[in-house]
């Protein structure tokens, strides 16, 4: 597993990337975290440059997530930070769900807890469906220049764009497609009911230019009243690619509370 700058005795943060991303995506935002955490950056199932192994079990949700924790646990403490984006911030919030006692922080950016109505997931799976094949089928990666066109990252400016497009287009097509059937958010569990029941300090965070996940994160905190809650002015649907120091004092201030005994 990748590790960061911070000292081994610190408290520990794991950060998960992104669908398509690697570890290296977080590598600025755990330098803005150095020298007071120790930050580990794995790269996510299928995004290592790897085929996509579960270690036999039949892809789906649940099964990558049990492999992405079987990978990871031997090299975490008994507490730990946990930090996701997008995928990896539901994976996190699956991992948080199912091992509350081993996050001591959760922190959520950009990230979905899942669809409640059936008619959602129906459009979800065939939306994700469909793109599944485009990998599939190709050209790549003239594939990515359309995902990158999809209105969620409509504040990315054309450097942005393309910056993304070309590290993006190193990773399988054949392989991102496993992955996308894997996790897509119709598979992934509706974890919305889960939310009041998680005992560590939680933190949303968006930017101001994505509406969708500002909306996520204000539903989020109307069920939360603890819930810190961060909208980053200038800032789309990637806040940590844009502005990692800022998200590094989200990460480090909630890291740090002070919680009430209960």
């Amino acid at each position: 597993m990748m590790g960061a700058p911070g000292a081994k005795d610190r408290p520990t943060v794991l950060l998960l990337h992104g669908f398509m991303g690697t570890g290296l995506d977080w590598i600025e935002t755990a330098r803005n975290l150095a020298p007071a955490f120790r930050c580990l950056l794995p790269d996510l199932p299928g995004h290592d440059g790897r085929p996509l192994d579960l270690g036999g079990m039949e892809a789906s949700f649940e099964a990558y997530t049990d492999w992405l924790w079987h990978t990871l646990e031997p090299a975490l403490p008994r507490h730990f930070a946990l930090a996701g984006y997008s995928l990896g911030g539901r994976l996190a919030l699956d991992l948080a769900c199912r091992f509350p006692e081993r996050v001591s922080a959760l922190i959520l950016e950009s990230a979905h807890p899942g669809l409640s109505e059936p008619r959602e997931r129906r459009e979800r799976a065939r939306h994700d469906e469909d793109w599944a094949r485009r990998f599939e089928n190709g050209p790549w990666p003239a594939v990515l220049a359309h995902w990158y066109r999809q209105p969620v990252f409509a504040s990315l400016t054309d450097a942005q764009r393309d910056s993304f497009i070309a590290r993006r287009a190193r990773h399988s097509p054949q392989t991102l497609a496993r992955v996308l059937r894997a996790t897509n958010l119709a598979r992934q569990p509706d974890r919305w009911h889960d939310l009041p029941r998680l005992p560590m300090p939680i933190a949303f965070i968006a930017g101001a230019e994505d509406p969708k996940f500002c909306t996520v994160g204000e539903r989020m905190a109307r069920m939360l009243p603890e819930l810190t809650l961060v909208k980053l002015d200038g800032v789309g649907h990637n806040c940590h690619a844009t502005a990692p120091a800022q998200v590094a004092a989200v990460i480090h201030r909630l890291c740090t509370i002070e919680r009430t005994p209960s």
